[in-house]
């Protein structure tokens, strides 16, 4: 679990950079810059992904595009968040 965990709060600060850098467009599209990012298959990190937005951490935009939602933003608005939300 605490593996599912690390690679999850590594995905959502990468959203949560995302957000902050670019609030427009506030998304990455994972196959393209999420694998790279990370130094993961995206086949790795789909699941994750996955996962995140069913938990309401991510919103969908279209295929394989999510942003970070609320929820997320609300999370990742520091370090003792995060750890609680997804401890090791």
């Amino acid at each position: 679990m605490s593996a599912d965990n690390n690679v999850r709060k590594r995905i959502l600060q990468e959203y949560r950079r995302a957000h902050t850098e670019n609030e427009a467009m506030p998304f990455l599209h994972t196959r393209q810059h999420l694998a790279d990012l990370l130094q993961q298959s995206y086949d790795e990190l789909a699941p994750h992904v996955q996962w995140l937005e069913q938990n309401r951490y991510l919103h969908w935009k279209a295929a394989d595009v999510f942003k970070i939602s609320p929820k997320g933003l609300r999370v990742t608005h520091g370090t003792d968040e995060l750890d609680r939300e997804f401890p090791e």
